[in-house]
């Protein structure tokens, strides 16, 4: 289930959709580790187009791809369609129920493993698709299926942060890193009207999910959990995209693609604990993969 076009950021070699089954084949014998971007379609205010999750996630992936030297990967289809209920008050939100979304993502990392490939790895560009996926991963784990996950920005936060400069430093939504990322990664024109449409929009710095007019947010304060609804009379966004800059854009990027590359690198040669192994002697692992050869 992916709305994947043509449009791609790295190489063809390392692209699941542009090779053939048989060079996809030579690359799991070589022991390639499989990035699978996942993301969502959903409402991201007026400024921002409904794919904007899926597009930075995938974009990301395979600009870090393409800098990665020790090993060999390849990045499959973005998983367009997410976990995302909280944004059905807007048309343009397509949401997967929470059975199908886990569903779907477990019969895609299985395809992959149990084609051979040794290791795979969910990069995700969704907030809403974080828990569920830890979830899956923990779960397909100890059932013996190499398969983690990890959010695009995460291995960058510290740095990504440092360069907001709007009045919420932090990813929200259709904010600040979100409307940077995406003037970088969509084309001159369209990179034009999205800093048209988010130049002065004021910043919203109460999460959407506290009523109108009520300042105080127990949710947050306490690192509860509450659903980030975004009913019909919402601005649809959370953060300050109106401090958007392409300056700001360029250094986010740099940072979020350097730092997701040096990540899998690591997660891919570093032996990790797999699977249900009551016996002491007979630990599960996960072996690393190994060095990048020539081909």
């Amino acid at each position: 289930m992916s709305t994947e076009t043509s449009r791609h950021f790295a190489p063809r070699h390392l692209i699941w959709s542009q090779m053939t089954r048989a060079e996809i084949t030579a690359a799991r014998d070589r022991g390639a580790l499989v990035i699978i971007p996942t993301g969502s379609i959903e409402q991201h205010g007026d400024h921002l187009p409904v794919e904007t999750d899926s597009l930075l996630s995938a974009a990301v992936a395979e600009m870090a791809a393409a800098r990665i030297t020790e090993v060999e990967v390849i990045v499959a289809p973005v998983v367009s369609f997410g976990f995302t209920p909280h944004h059905l008050s807007w048309p343009g939100t397509i949401s997967l129920r929470l059975d199908t979304y886990l569903s779907m993502l477990r019969d895609v990392a299985r395809s992959v493993l149990d084609a051979g490939f040794p290791r795979a790895i969910f990069v995700n560009g969704h907030g809403g698709n974080s828990a569920p996926l830890r979830a899956l991963v923990g779960e397909m784990i100890t059932d013996g299926h190499a398969v983690g996950m990890v959010d695009y920005f995460a291995p960058s936060y510290d740095a990504m942060v440092a360069l907001l400069k709007g009045d919420l430093p932090r990813p929200g939504h259709a904010c600040e890193q979100e409307t940077v990322l995406a003037g970088q990664v969509l084309g001159a024109a369209e990179a034009t009207l999205l800093a048209e449409r988010s130049a002065g929009l004021q910043p919203r710095l109460i999460q959407p999910w506290v009523a109108p007019g009520c300042s105080d947010d127990p949710v947050t304060d306490a690192g509860a959990g509450w659903a980030a609804i975004f009913h019909a009379d919402d601005c649809g966004y959370y953060g300050d995209p109106g401090a958007s800059t392409a300056e700001t854009g360029a250094a986010v990027l740099e940072v979020t693609v350097a730092g997701l590359a040096d990540f899998l690198e690591k997660f891919a040669q570093t032996p990790l604990r797999l699977g249900v192994a009551p016996d002491p002697a007979k630990p599960g692992i996960a072996q690393p993969l190994t060095k990048k050869v020539s081909r």
